[in-house]
């Protein structure tokens, strides 16, 4: 019985680990799309892809892979009232709502620097 709990243990510290992996993954990711000072606030994240007793995925991705949903609900961004970065499980960029969100942030940022 106690090799049973150690076993236990040893399996939820394992996927903890992992889970902790991924999420930073994510942030990472996200992070190197929104750059250093994001006009974006108000962040959630949220994993989308396990749902007892089923895997669902993303309902809102052809395919509906399992991601990290890095939902962003307030921007500085002119026309822009929300942003969503989706992130793979292993840290890869699957695809942005708006989809020129990365090209958006860089034109925001070279307003935001100071004229010569």
């Amino acid at each position: 019985m106690a090799k049973v709990l150690k076993l236990l243990v040893l399996l939820a510290a394992v996927g903890g680990l992992l889970t902790a992996g991924s999420y930073a993954g994510a942030r990472f990711t996200a992070g190197k799309v929104t750059g250093n000072k994001p006009p974006l606030s108000n962040r959630t994240i949220v994993f989308l892809g396990w749902r007892p007793p089923k895997f669902e995925g993303v309902p809102d991705l052809p395919g509906r892979p399992r991601a990290w949903v890095i939902r962003y609900g307030r921007t500085s961004l002119p026309g822009i009232a929300h942003a969503t970065i989706y992130v793979s499980p292993t840290g890869k960029l699957i695809a942005t709502v708006p989809r020129d969100l990365e090209a958006r942030i860089a034109a925001w940022e070279r307003a935001q620097e100071p004229g010569p």
